[in-house]
């Protein structure tokens, strides 16, 4: 039941990340270290701090013994298995500080890391635990595409095809059922238990659950890069220098993934439109629904009344209209507008759908994706819709169908 590893030491550096990330107490580690960081902090200053926050006490509350115990934790458990993960780096000082590591230039890591979006340390544990292991990564990967259920088989199907980087139909069936088996016995019930994913083993079916403090980029395949990279798109949205690019990207699960870190990096506002609902995976009602939790006003146009009823019924906290042009439509030939997510009016990616794929009622996608207040895809997002949202029909709940988009 071994899993493939086309990307190498790219995946065992991922797993490497999340494992040392479940556990409760190296994550107060790391929390501790990266507030005193860059100068770093020493050990012995360091045993006292998470002597006081494990057991609930002020600093000088902090026994002999309880710094005692802290202190040989660090030095045999917790500090060792951090800087194995390349998350810290001990000085010839005696100093420990975080390492050069783009995890902690990621927008959602310190939450995770901190429980922010979780009061339950043993979820988090499980959580990460589960991302901890390249297989339930595609897994997760896989059904966030999905906006219904699927068979264990399908499934099976769809993780083979991506670790064996080859189409659903080259994939032999003793693959699919060498992979069926470690799903079944292995990683559903451990996705399950960490509340991921919903599995009926009775009916053989999975779906996406996802988890609040699971960003978009942790689940998409490793490319050589550090674990929160992501792939080629989602480093494009991490890019803080692009602010004048506009980038070009090619594929749906690209495309997925870029459009749900926007999802998850808006702050305020987010702007959405779909065509269809085949558009709409189930990974995305999650970072829609993590978006109004968080308070950002989240608006959503789709001329398809379907997609309207399901937003409704999942999110009815979503201004909905429709919209009154035509540019949303999908024409019998040739490339349309298939989605568009604006965040904060400050990234935009605005996707198009080419020619049906041959066999899976899919369509070929590709985007382009600005960043930045003067990127000139940006600017120009703002000046077709801000004016739309500015005003206090945007709020009104009898005006929703009226855009004139």
């Amino acid at each position: 039941m071994s899993n493939s590893d086309p990307s190498g030491s790219a995946v065992a550096a991922r797993d490497d990340y999340f494992a040392a990330l479940a556990d409760a107490r190296r994550r107060t580690v790391l929390r501790l270290v990266h507030e005193r960081s860059p100068q770093g902090i020493e050990k012995d200053d360091l045993a006292f701090r998470l002597a006081a926050v494990t057991s609930d006490k002020q600093l000088a509350s902090v026994t002999d013994d309880d710094h005692q115990r802290a202190l040989v934790d660090l030095h045999h458990r917790l500090v060792p298995r951090l800087t194995d993960a390349g998350l810290l780096e001990e000085t010839d000082g005696d100093l420990i500080r975080t390492a050069d590591h783009r995890a902690f230039d990621e927008p959602g890591f310190e939450a995770a890391v901190s429980g922010h979006r979780t009061d339950d340390a043993e979820e988090l544990d499980a959580v990460f635990e589960a991302l901890a292991d390249s297989r339930r990564r595609t897994v997760l990967a896989v059904l966030s595409d999905q906006y219904h259920p699927i068979a264990t088989e399908t499934l099976a199907r769809d993780v083979a095809a991506r670790e064996d980087d080859v189409t659903e139909r080259e994939v032999s069936g003793e693959r699919v059922d060498e992979v069926l088996a470690s799903l079944v016995h292995v990683h559903l019930p451990l996705l399950s238990d960490a509340t991921l994913v919903g599995y009926d083993d009775d009916a053989d079916r999975v779906s996406y659950e996802g988890h609040p403090a699971v960003r978009a980029e942790w689940i998409q395949p490793a490319d050589g890069a550090p674990a929160t990279t992501g792939d080629a798109g989602t480093d494009a949205v991490a890019d803080s220098t692009a602010g004048t690019d506009v980038r070009t990207l090619d594929g749906r699960d690209t495309i997925i993934a870029t459009g749900q870190s926007l999802c998850e990096r808006a702050e305020d506002e987010l702007f959405l439109m779909f065509t269809t609902t085949g558009l709409l995976e189930e990974g995305c009602f999650r970072r829609i629904e993590d978006a109004v939790d968080r308070g950002v006003d989240v608006y959503l146009g789709s001329r398809d009344p379907r997609v309207r009823d399901l937003v409704r019924e999942r999110v009815p906290e979503v201004v909905l209209w429709e919209p009154q042009l035509d540019w949303l439509n999908l024409p019998p030939e040739g490339e349309s507008v298939g989605r568009l997510v604006f965040a904060d009016r400050d990234a935009v990616m605005l996707g198009t759908l080419g020619q049906p794929l041959p066999g899976d009622g899919e369509y070929a996608e590709t985007a382009i994706l600005g960043e930045g207040p003067h990127n000139g895809l940006v600017v120009l997002m703002r000046q077709m819709l801000g004016s739309r949202l500015d005003g206090p029909d945007a709020q009104s709940a009898d005006r929703r169908s009226q855009f004139p988009l």
